[in-house]
């Protein structure tokens, strides 16, 4: 099942069409913990076709993220990291995430050397800790697309020779406002095989930038989840990003500037599209440069 939060309240998608859902008053983070299913058989309010619907964020502002990163062999190479021997993550809280089509605002502190990264991100739907892996997906709910950006020159502050040594610092560069575009909406575990095979792929302005596939994974998300789960209670609607493929801006030295469109396909999930925007105080800076010149 395709669930979608929109401007006219929760949908299911249908083929090429959004069906309106009465959930009977109960938002999303409220039907996570019900059960996602409860919607099969809710009642229907309409119908409009995708293209004609606005899409916000697909779940209400989680109250937690969890970064899982170093999760793909040529990503951790291009980044200077060790192989990890254990899953790698931080976890922040969920005011950075925003929904599809918002615009990724580069922070006025560092505007330089924001990067993208196309991931796939699970959605908590049973509450739990110390989870084994065996039992792992009962615990999610469904799964959705994300970008986790960073501004790399504070990310990288907090780190020597590839290893974390100021996990604030690092948290830091991951959670400026507007750093976590999520969606386009949540598609529910039953409709994959697993263990998942889904391609991956970020493009900026229609370039290819990363292309992977979830198979490629170093941990898999069974062990991603026992691992983080042995050390952070994971509450329903929190949201996991499994890490990122090879490609990012890190490697090449081309970050997201303004007027970049930033896109990541996963396969049966869709296409989440980011336009990039500079902060108003980076934006009055440049041109007042341009103007002294």
């Amino acid at each position: 099942m395709r669930l979608y939060r929109t401007c006219d309240g929760l949908a299911r998608g249908e083929g090429d069409d959004l069906v309106f859902l009465d959930p009977g008053g109960r938002d999303m983070a409220t039907i996570l913990g019900e059960g996602i299913e409860t919607l099969r058989n809710a009642p229907e309010r309409g119908r409009v076709p995708f293209d004609a619907a606005t899409l916000l964020c697909p779940i209400d502002t989680p109250g937690k993220v969890v970064l899982a990163g170093a999760n793909y062999r040529d990503h951790v190479a291009e980044a200077g990291m060790p192989m990890p021997s254990a899953p790698v993550f931080i976890t922040t809280a969920g005011g950075a995430v925003v929904g599809p089509g918002t615009q990724i605002v580069l922070p006025a502190e560092a505007p330089n050397q924001v990067d993208y990264e196309g991931e796939l991100a699970l959605v908590v739907g049973v509450a739990g800790h110390h989870i084994p892996a065996v039992h792992a997906w009962s615990h999610i709910a469904a799964l959705t697309i994300v970008n986790d950006v960073s501004a790399r020159d504070v990310q990288l502050a907090g780190m020597v020779d590839g290893v974390i040594t100021d996990i604030d610092g690092v948290r830091r560069g991951k959670v400026f406002p507007t750093f976590k575009p999520l969606g386009p909406g949540l598609v529910t575990v039953d409709e994959f095989d697993l263990p998942l095979d889904l391609a991956i792929r970020t493009f900026v302005n229609g370039q290819l930038r990363q292309s992977a596939r979830t198979s490629e994974m170093i941990f898999s998300i069974p062990q991603i989840i026992e691992h983080v789960s042995s050390s952070v209670y994971l509450d329903v609607g929190d949201v996991i990003l499994t890490g990122t493929p090879a490609g990012v801006g890190l490697a090449t030295g081309v970050y997201m500037q303004p007027g970049d469109l930033v896109e990541i396909e996963i396969d049966g999930i869709g296409r989440l599209s980011s336009p990039v925007l500079a902060s108003a105080s980076v934006a009055d800076s440049a041109t007042q440069n341009e103007e002294k010149q």
